[in-house]
Protein backbone atom coordinates (compact mmCIF):
# COMPACT_ATOMS: atom_id res chain seq x y z
CA UNK A 1 0.00 0.00 0.00
CA UNK A 2 2.79 2.55 0.63
CA UNK A 3 4.10 1.40 -2.42
CA UNK A 4 1.58 2.73 -4.34
CA UNK A 5 1.09 5.76 -2.38
CA UNK A 6 4.69 6.62 -3.20
CA UNK A 7 4.38 6.07 -7.28
CA UNK A 8 1.37 8.15 -7.10
CA UNK A 9 3.44 11.32 -5.25
CA UNK A 10 6.33 10.67 -7.18
CA UNK A 11 3.84 10.46 -10.30
CA UNK A 12 2.78 14.51 -8.87
CA UNK A 13 6.06 15.87 -8.51
CA UNK A 14 7.27 14.87 -12.23
CA UNK A 15 3.86 15.91 -13.75
CA UNK A 16 4.52 19.20 -11.43
CA UNK A 17 8.36 19.18 -12.91
CA UNK A 18 6.98 18.92 -15.95
CA UNK A 19 4.53 21.37 -15.86
CA UNK A 20 6.69 24.33 -14.23
CA UNK A 21 9.84 23.72 -16.90
CA UNK A 22 7.30 23.61 -19.85
CA UNK A 23 5.76 26.99 -18.62
CA UNK A 24 8.87 28.24 -17.91
CA UNK A 25 9.84 27.34 -21.40
CA UNK A 26 6.71 28.68 -22.61
CA UNK A 27 6.58 32.13 -20.88
CA UNK A 28 2.54 31.51 -20.14
CA UNK A 29 0.39 28.55 -19.74
CA UNK A 30 -3.57 27.41 -20.66
CA UNK A 31 -5.40 24.25 -19.45
CA UNK A 32 -4.67 22.42 -22.92
CA UNK A 33 -1.04 22.89 -23.16
CA UNK A 34 0.02 19.41 -23.90
CA UNK A 35 -3.16 18.47 -25.59
CA UNK A 36 -2.05 15.92 -27.92
CA UNK A 37 0.96 14.76 -26.50
CA UNK A 38 -0.85 11.25 -25.83
CA UNK A 39 0.37 9.79 -28.75
CA UNK A 40 3.99 10.90 -28.46
CA UNK A 41 4.42 9.34 -25.00
CA UNK A 42 2.85 6.32 -25.41
CA UNK A 43 5.05 5.67 -28.77
CA UNK A 44 8.09 6.72 -26.95
CA UNK A 45 7.22 4.16 -24.23
CA UNK A 46 6.65 1.24 -26.41
CA UNK A 47 9.36 2.18 -28.81
CA UNK A 48 11.89 2.04 -25.55
CA UNK A 49 10.81 -1.46 -25.17
CA UNK A 50 8.11 -1.22 -22.85
CA UNK A 51 5.54 -4.03 -22.87
CA UNK A 52 1.92 -3.33 -23.19
CA UNK A 53 1.38 -6.53 -20.68
CA UNK A 54 4.13 -5.30 -18.26
CA UNK A 55 6.94 -6.60 -16.58
CA UNK A 56 9.45 -5.34 -19.02
CA UNK A 57 11.58 -2.60 -20.00
CA UNK A 58 14.23 -0.46 -18.80
CA UNK A 59 14.13 3.40 -18.02
CA UNK A 60 17.51 3.54 -20.30
CA UNK A 61 15.27 2.18 -23.56
CA UNK A 62 12.78 5.15 -22.62
CA UNK A 63 15.51 7.18 -22.62
CA UNK A 64 17.14 6.41 -26.03
CA UNK A 65 13.49 6.24 -27.52
CA UNK A 66 12.62 9.89 -26.30
CA UNK A 67 16.26 10.89 -27.94
CA UNK A 68 15.13 9.30 -31.01
CA UNK A 69 11.95 10.52 -31.67
CA UNK A 70 13.16 13.74 -30.59
CA UNK A 71 15.46 13.85 -33.27
CA UNK A 72 13.11 12.33 -35.95
CA UNK A 73 10.34 14.75 -35.18
CA UNK A 74 13.01 17.62 -35.10
CA UNK A 75 14.31 16.67 -38.65
CA UNK A 76 11.08 16.52 -39.81
CA UNK A 77 10.19 19.89 -38.76
CA UNK A 78 13.18 21.12 -40.27
CA UNK A 79 12.34 19.70 -43.65
CA UNK A 80 8.73 21.83 -43.52
CA UNK A 81 6.84 18.42 -43.05
CA UNK A 82 3.11 19.62 -41.98
CA UNK A 83 2.13 18.69 -38.68
CA UNK A 84 -0.51 16.26 -39.72
CA UNK A 85 1.79 14.31 -41.84
CA UNK A 86 4.79 14.30 -38.56
CA UNK A 87 1.43 13.47 -36.74
CA UNK A 88 0.60 10.33 -39.13
CA UNK A 89 4.20 8.90 -38.84
CA UNK A 90 4.05 8.85 -35.31
CA UNK A 91 1.31 6.91 -35.30
CA UNK A 92 2.64 4.12 -37.69
CA UNK A 93 5.97 4.40 -35.78
CA UNK A 94 3.60 2.86 -32.89
CA UNK A 95 2.40 0.66 -34.72
CA UNK A 96 4.84 -0.74 -36.20
CA UNK A 97 6.74 -1.26 -32.94
CA UNK A 98 3.63 -2.72 -31.55
CA UNK A 99 3.08 -5.40 -34.66
CA UNK A 100 6.77 -6.42 -35.08
CA UNK A 101 6.92 -8.05 -31.51
CA UNK A 102 3.78 -9.38 -32.04
CA UNK A 103 4.31 -10.67 -35.38
CA UNK A 104 8.17 -12.27 -33.87
CA UNK A 105 6.52 -13.93 -31.05
CA UNK A 106 3.82 -15.61 -33.72
CA UNK A 107 6.16 -16.92 -36.12
CA UNK A 108 8.60 -18.15 -33.27
CA UNK A 109 4.97 -20.29 -31.91
CA UNK A 110 4.72 -21.94 -35.16
CA UNK A 111 8.44 -23.20 -35.25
Amino acid sequence: MHFRVALFVLTGLMSGLAAYLLTGRIGSTRPNIALGWELEVITMVILGGVSIAGGAGTIGGVLLAVLTLGMVTYGMALLNIPGIIMTILVGVLLLVTIAVPVLLHAKQRKH
